[in-house]
């Protein structure tokens, strides 16, 4: 596929759930996040829509920040292209065998949604400094990212580590 001057780094992207596993890393080293390693707490940080249990709902955060690469990619015209990043993320015979260990199931749709965010990041912004290029470092670290600590934008990105 191609996508034009950022293929590179959009590729890298789509290497990461062909050629690696998630959870596959020995030490976590990503600065400036909150590391939880309780799966049920992350799935209720990741899921919740209670504001009593959480200081900022999680899916509002990854929507703010998708709604302007979205922006984006219709503003570039590259809408096939985004096209061609949802199909293929969404195809399970892209990823590497026991991509997501079997323990870790549930939260595959959310791992597929955030992964298709990283590369259509990339798509349109090449690799700067911004928050889906931090999500996409906190799962090639091994991590998942599960919530926000703060009230969004201030604050961190709370990650579950196994």
């Amino acid at each position: 596929m191609k996508f034009g001057e950022n293929t590179q780094l959009v590729e890298e992207v789509m290497d990461f759930i062909r050629n690696d596993k998630m959870f596959n890393k020995n030490k976590f080293h990503v600065n400036n996040l909150e590391v939880i390693n309780d799966f049920n707490e992350a799935q209720n940080l990741a899921w919740s829509q209670d504001s009593s249990e959480v200081d900022t709902v999680w899916e509002y955060v990854k929507s703010q920040e998708a709604e302007s690469i979205v922006e984006k990619v219709y503003d570039l015209d590259l809408v096939t292209q985004q096209d061609d990043l949802y199909d293929f993320f969404s195809d399970h015979d892209n990823y590497s065998n026991d991509f997501l260990p079997f323990d870790y199931i549930d939260i595959n749709e959310e791992v597929e949604g955030d992964l298709t965010m990283c590369a259509l990041n990339r798509l349109v912004n090449g690799k700067t400094d911004n928050f889906y290029e931090k999500i996409f470092e906190v799962y090639k670290q091994g991590g998942w990212p599960c919530g926000w600590k703060g009230t969004y934008p201030i604050g961190e990105i709370i990650v579950y580590v196994p």
